[in-house]
């Protein structure tokens, strides 16, 4: 058994042991934090990124055209009867001999009242809606109840161009110009014969009838051809 001598040389000893491993366990402890305190700051940065890769950037017509730039025409379906062609006076001039032309004898008054309607291009502005057509096309005398009574007698309406005149060469267009390049107007006098096969005689006069035609470059027109943009049968309405 050692004694109190023995203690005494014994614990220098130890305490050199202990602070020799107090020394080491700082510098690990130092080493230990070197390494974590990174570790940690990078767990920390992972979760602020997504977690996909971006969005490719869109090109510019996947956004919407540039400011300034126009969409590109587009072809539309040419309805029966319609004429197809690039000239806005003879398109004009057909409109104007559709709407004064029919027969009750061959044609329900649907089909007449449908038969120029299919031409007409409603814009993407609203700016000649569908209940504009009704209203003309009552303006060229003839409805419903007038179309059955007239065909009980086999009634039927001829009609032909006089006098056109178009764009710059009516006062009201030179005053008021089309909003747009492509948008022409022309006013054109018809003559007109009511005719039935209950009755010899013909009856024969004038109308005035205005017909707005929207063609190329107008980026509100077919690609290739006139479009009906719209008919004027009221006196109040005629282009002059």
């Amino acid at each position: 058994m050692r004694g109190p001598s023995a203690w005494k040389s014994y614990l220098p000893r130890s305490r050199r042991q202990w602070l020799l491993i107090a020394l080491l366990g700082t510098l690990a402890a130092v080493v230990s934090a070197l390494f974590l305190v990174p570790g940690a700051d990078t767990t920390q940065r992972a979760t602020s990124v997504p977690t996909s890769p971006p969005p490719r950037s869109q090109p510019a017509a996947a956004q919407g055209p540039a400011v300034g730039a126009l969409p590109e025409p587009v072809d539309v379906a040419v309805s029966p009867g319609e004429p197809q062609t690039l000239d806005f006076t003879a398109y004009a001039e057909n409109t104007a001999r559709a709407l004064y032309t029919w027969d009750t004898r061959t044609s329900s008054y649907t089909q007449v009242y449908s038969h120029v309607r299919s031409w007409w291009l409603v814009l993407e502005d609203g700016s000649n809606p569908l209940t504009v057509y009704t209203k003309e096309f009552e303006g060229t005398g003839i409805n419903s109840a007038a179309f059955a009574q007239l065909s009980t007698y086999g009634a039927y309406r001829t009609a032909t161009v006089i006098q056109t005149s178009c764009d710059k060469a009516l006062a009201q267009f030179r005053d008021h110009p089309a909003p747009w390049i492509g948008l022409h107007v022309c006013t054109m006098t018809l003559s007109v014969t009511d005719r039935s096969t209950a009755d010899p005689h013909a009856t024969a006069y004038r109308v005035p009838v205005s017909v707005m035609v929207n063609c190329p470059p107008a980026v509100t027109a077919p690609a290739r051809r006139c479009a009906l943009a719209g008919f004027y049968t009221s006196a109040s309405r005629i282009v002059y």
